[in-house]
């Protein structure tokens, strides 16, 4: 007792100090003083708001991988509805078992964890394999456009043959007149954003800016999926057809997602395909 006696005594005059200083800040935020009740408040929102601030944004990064993973596998089931040919009756799908209303194609959503742009031969390596039942000659597609066919698969990994490789071929449609072409990459000619369409008919009224897309004839990739826009035409006089060059739809510079092509009746469409 006597020593806390003595403290006092020894720091009576910071004691009265602390007590003084108190009790005018009271007074001067209480709610009777509103001006500075109200500069009180304000400022002290400001600072919450900054700290909640601070942390919903390190809470969002935190979850960007999970909001992504959501929005990919929204955009594979979007993809499901607009390539598949289901009859919609009042708010409800009315599916039939004939292969013209089937759901033939379905969307796998994969990222690409590698990607060789600059090469004579490019591909990409994406994170599935055929554990998720992935198999060769399968397409892949972007966000955007087509990305290229499947070439290699292992258990957890596959290697994507890119539309910027030279052994990639694939039929394809001048979207306004429906003629058909064919796509070649040549390195010593395009670069990674850039293709060829050609043996499309000189007289097909074909202009800049006009859009290429997928004809769906090998089962691959459904009809309409876009392959890249015009940026040059040539006239070849001599086999009577057009030299398009085109601007590749995808960045294969910034390509980290995709979606995994599955044609359910690509082996009764091969057997057709086979016939000669």
């Amino acid at each position: 007792m006597k020593n806390i006696i003595f403290l006092i005594q020894k720091y009576r005059n910071f004691l009265f100090f602390l007590s003084l200083e108190f009790i005018s800040l009271f007074l001067l935020f209480s709610s009777r003083n509103s001006y500075h009740h109200y500069n009180y408040l304000t400022s002290s929102n400001s600072i919450s708001a900054s700290l909640y601030s601070a942390q919903n944004n390190m809470t969002s990064y935190f979850l960007l991988k999970e909001t992504n993973d959501i929005l990919m596998k929204e955009n594979a089931d979007l993809k499901n509805q607009v390539y598949n040919k289901d009859i919609i009756v009042g708010r409800k799908y009315l599916k039939f078992e004939d292969t013209i209303y089937k759901k033939n194609f379905l969307f796998k959503e994969v990222k690409v964890i590698n990607s060789k742009f600059k090469y004579y031969e490019n591909y990409l390596i994406i994170n599935s394999g055929s554990n998720s039942g992935i198999k060769e000659k399968m397409g892949l597609i972007g966000s955007k456009g087509v990305l290229g066919v499947v070439k290699n698969v292992s258990k957890n990994f596959s290697t994507i043959r890119p539309l910027i490789n030279p052994n990639f071929g694939l039929k394809v449609l001048h979207k306004k007149t429906n003629s058909w072409g064919d796509l070649f990459w040549i390195p010593e000619e395009n670069n990674f954003r850039n293709i060829f369409v050609k043996n499309i008919p000189i007289y097909t009224d074909v202009s800049e800016k006009d859009y290429f897309i997928t004809s769906g004839a090998e089962g691959i990739f459904p009809s309409g999926i876009t392959i890249g826009k015009v940026l040059t035409i040539k006239k070849n006089i001599e086999d009577q057809t057009l030299d398009i060059k085109l601007e590749i739809e995808e960045d294969f510079s910034n390509s980290k997602i995709g979606f995994i092509v599955m044609n359910n009746i690509k082996e009764e469409l091969n057997q057709h395909l086979q016939i000669k």
